[in-house]
């Protein structure tokens, strides 16, 4: 299988998700700050809504693939020192350099399930003397080797299909810092699947290349991307990437478009105020995205391919989306027309949707304005229960997907423990193949 994302709207052919496990149970209250949690989720009732969703993608067409799986099957699949190698990363990473040794003597889906949930020290009893676990222990009773990574899940972000290759991401803070490791890994070693990894240069560490994350980043055409400049990816690594990775792989790609965003946790990436849902229909949070009388809308930077960046004069990201899709683009409102369910829908996710084709996507029940507008611009909403039969659950997607270009749809489930991790539709899964338009 290769990687061919050439679009947000294509049908989607295959795609990865990870479904929460226990790397969420081994978060507490006193991990929240740093591992960007504002309250501890329930590992159960998360992977259940998680499962939910994955069923709703397969139920469509699509090749849904489990990361454990890829990356167990990658560890199997590689050479000894390939997998000495990303243990040895890992741990470095980790601050638990005396721990690679041990680590990488695990067989596959043990070693695969321990750098995603962690591995604590007693676990690793030769290296008990270690400096690192000697501190360690002096500041938790049970100290970790490597912490777990509770926002893998959110596997949009470390890795990012674009065009016919995969973008390795740059994580802004620590404690996402070796996702993009695993990610990374399990495509390239994966048996079954072909995919060119770009930017993974030596110097990633640097301050030119300090972040990049996948939720910046939208593929509008073969000829035009969208980057979100927030507080999880650098501008100077936006142009780096397009003038040194892009460009020169891509000769179709002529624009790449930086939304200059408020350094703000509310907004952390572009697809948390702006996902597209068809061909020419965005969902967003109108204020930044169009402007409003309280609100002026961001500034949008145009990198050409031939040319100095520049900023747009007087032009929002909405006019830039009209410009790249035609007049006839409609933008969505998030929380519907006012101002306090902008807000508080746009909190809730209701602006991060993933398109499963052009007109279908997926959203979470509870953004009911968002819904409402989404049905006002002419598309249904088919809310699939938690508690459905999978079979009929599936049998009733499947038949709406059948109808799309007749009835656009929404699909809505009951996201409510996943949406308290600050993540919707669009930041949970990482497609990587989407049928061309």
């Amino acid at each position: 299988m290769k990687i061919d994302v050439q679009s947000e709207v294509g049908r989607l052919e295959s795609v990865l998700l990870h479904r929460p496990g226990d790397e969420i149970v081994r978060m507490t209250q006193h991990d929240l700050d740093r591992m960007l949690f504002d309250d501890i989720l329930s590992a159960a009732e998360a992977a259940h809504e998680h499962s939910v969703m994955a069923d709703i993608m397969a139920a469509t067409g699509a090749t849904v693939l489990e990361l454990e799986d890829l990356l167990t099957a990658s560890v199997e699949a590689a050479s000894t020192a390939d997998v000495e190698n990303l243990v040895s990363r890992c741990c470095n990473i980790a601050g638990s350099p005396s721990a690679a040794s041990a680590l990488s003597t695990w067989p596959g889906r043990k070693l695969a399930k321990a750098l995603i949930e962690g591995v604590y020290w007693r676990e690793l009893d030769a290296h008990q003397s270690s400096l690192a676990h000697v501190t360690a222990q002096l500041r938790e009773p049970d100290p970790m080797a490597l912490r777990p990574l509770p926002n893998l899940m959110f596997l949009r972000d470390p890795c990012i299909s674009v065009f016919d290759r995969v973008v390795q991401g740059r994580m802004a803070t620590p404690a996402r810092a070796r996702e993009p490791e695993l990610v990374a890994f399990a495509l390239r070693h994966a048996p079954e699947i072909s995919a060119p990894l770009s930017f993974e240069t030596a110097d990633a560490l640097s301050e030119a290349y300090h972040c990049i994350e996948g939720g910046d980043v939208l593929v509008l055409s073969p000829q035009a991307l969208m980057i979100g400049c927030s507080e999880r990816t650098m501008p100077a690594t936006i142009e780096r990437l397009a003038r040194e990775a892009l460009f020169p792989s891509h000769r179709a790609l002529q624009r790449v478009y930086a939304v200059v965003m408020p350094t703000a946790r509310s907004v952390m990436h572009l697809d948390t105020i702006l996902t597209q849902v068809d061909r020419n229909l965005f969902l967003g949070h109108v204020p930044l995205i169009a402007g409003s009388p309280r609100k002026p809308a961001l500034p949008v930077i145009r990198i050409e391919q031939d040319g100095p960046a520049a900023i747009m004069a007087k032009a929002s990201t909405f006019d830039v989306l009209r410009e790249e899709f035609g007049r006839q683009t409609k933008l969505v409102p998030c929380g519907g027309d006012d101002p306090l369910h902008q807000e508080r829908e746009q909190w809730t996710d209701g602006a991060n949707a993933i398109a499963l084709g052009p007109g279908g996507i997926i959203l979470y029940s509870r953004n009911r304005k968002t819904v409402a507008a989404l049905e006002q611009h002419g598309m249904q909403e088919l809310h699939l229960p938690l508690e459905e039969p999978a079979d009929e659950r599936n049998a009733r997607v499947a038949d709406a997907m059948a109808h799309l270009s007749d009835n656009p749809t929404v699909f809505t489930f009951t996201g409510s423990e996943l949406s308290r991790a600050r993540g919707g539709g669009r930041c949970l899964s990482m497609p990587l193949r989407r049928k061309a338009l």
